[in-house]
């Protein structure tokens, strides 16, 4: 099944220098229907040749159970939790600025959209937010 495409930010166009700071993502909205394990949402497009650094990670309160248990991946179709692995911002709204060690300067062969899929079911699913940057740089061409 094909993710449900959440972004509508411009996409790259030129890429200028070798080493130029990029982010790519944004704000996407969640509805309670991305918020199962079976669920993919494409939440950004980077560009072939792009490294990642770092990322930036903030959800609204998108699991009002007394006992919240959604957790949030982050990756691609190559690995779902490449960037952020079972995160728990979406519990009671908080942020990340944590990325994960399989995507520190990881390299993008191709223009690969960046995923959001839960890795824990929420509890009690609410629609939400998700603001979502991914920095990094281009390589050497």
């Amino acid at each position: 099944m094909a993710p449900r495409v959440a972004y509508s930010q411009p996409q790259a166009g030129g890429q200028g220098f070798a080493r130029t700071k990029k982010v790519f993502g944004g704000t996407v909205n969640l509805l309670t229907t991305d918020l199962v394990t079976t669920a993919i949402t494409a939440i950004c497009r980077v560009p072939a040749g792009f490294i990642a650094t770092n990322l930036f990670a903030s959800a609204s309160d998108m699991d009002t159970n007394g006992t919240p248990t959604l957790a949030l991946n982050i990756g691609d179709a190559g690995s779902a939790a490449r960037l952020l692995s079972a995160s728990t911002i979406g519990q009671a709204g908080t942020s990340t600025s944590t990325i994960a060690t399989t995507g520190a300067y990881y390299q993008f062969t191709a223009d690969t959209d960046i995923l959001l899929q839960p890795s824990t079911n929420s509890a009690t699913a609410a629609a939400g937010t998700l603001t979502f940057y991914l920095e990094g740089f281009m390589a050497n061409p």
